[in-house]
């Protein structure tokens, strides 16, 4: 992974593991493991003042703004904020009285896109689970079922490896996969459809309809990843169906795969990203998952996933 300058230290925090990153932090970060003392950080989150907006801003959405010197401001009004510098300093506004699980919420995921965007970091848009010794990413815009597939999967025994943010490495001629909090965000009906009291569930930030299954994890060490499967919606089909992509369908459109595409395009990742793609269809097996608008089984587009890997392991084993 890329490794720009160590950012500027706390005085005091503690050190924990953001998606294969070691952050010291001043705020408490209870859903992080904690890493033993003594590491140099790579990541550095403090609180402080957080502009409003950016001076000279070269790109804004509603929530996210990107200044000339490649700096990412998220704000939530009245809720949180945060300054992202350089690939590692990170600011949290010190206005903010925000929860804990707020503050995690979006450093988990708006925050840490902004980050690996910014360390040259391919982050699909993808919940992630172990099948078998290898990692499969379920990738698709918001509203495809991501988390309610990975749900479906953890409720089924596979270890959660990451949700919605999957950052992907490459090594030795590998896709690696670098493991996020194990917890999976759901909107009431898709706990519904996985069997779960939505109100049994913890909150992960408040009056927002979303809830956080805490799932059980895979180990925090890279994982090996086996397949891409991407995920549709077909309001014509009566079932759903799995078939394997191949040329430019594989990778395209860049918006349904990576996490904040356009985010990353304005910090200068356009060619980047299309490359990693690239590479990534060289080395990994992708999958459209196709299934109908309603009335689909989550455990039934489990087995898909299940199938999928399945039969390219016997595909590899016959060549």
């Amino acid at each position: 992974m890329s490794s720009p300058p160590v950012p500027p230290l706390p005085d005091q925090g503690k050190d924990c593991l953001l998606y294969g990153y070691r952050l010291r932090s001043v705020v408490p970060l209870p859903s992080l493991p904690v890493m033993p003392e003594g590491g140099v950080p790579d990541l550095s989150l403090r609180r402080g003042r957080v502009p409003e907006q950016l001076a000279g801003a070269v790109w804004a959405s509603p929530f996210v703004e990107i200044g000339g010197d490649g700096s990412v401001l998220v704000r939530i009004p009245g809720i949180v904020a945060f300054l992202i510098r350089d690939g590692g300093c990170l600011t949290l506004d010190e206005n903010s009285n925000a929860e804990t699980s707020t503050i995690e919420t979006f450093l988990f995921s708006a925050v840490a896109g902004a980050i690996l965007h910014q360390r040259g970091v391919l982050p699909l848009h993808a919940s992630c689970v172990m099948v078998g010794d290898v990692a499969v990413a379920m990738a698709g815009v918001s509203g495809r079922g991501k988390s309610t597939l990975a749900g479906a999967l953890s409720m089924c025994g596979h270890d959660v490896v990451t949700d919605d943010v999957c950052p992907v490495d490459f090594r030795d001629g590998k896709a690696m996969v670098i493991p996020g909090p194990p917890r999976v965000r759901l909107w009431p009906d898709a706990a519904g459809l996985l069997g779960l009291s939505h109100a049994g569930l913890e909150t992960g930030r408040p009056n927002h309809p979303k809830r956080v299954l805490a799932a059980r994890g895979a180990d925090v060490g890279p994982k090996r990843l086996g397949a891409v499967i991407r995920l549709d919606i077909d309001r014509r089909l009566d079932t759903p169906v799995l078939y394997r992509l191949t040329g430019p369908t594989a990778i395209t459109p860049i918006e349904e795969l990576v996490y904040r595409a356009r985010l990353g395009r304005r910090l200068g990742r356009r060619v980047g990203l299309f490359r990693d793609l690239v590479r990534l269809a060289t080395i990994v097996p992708i999958y459209q998952l196709v299934r109908p608008e309603e009335g689909v089984d989550p455990s039934r587009l489990a087995d898909l996933v299940v199938s999928a890997l399945c039969d390219n392991g016997k595909e590899k084993a016959g060549g």
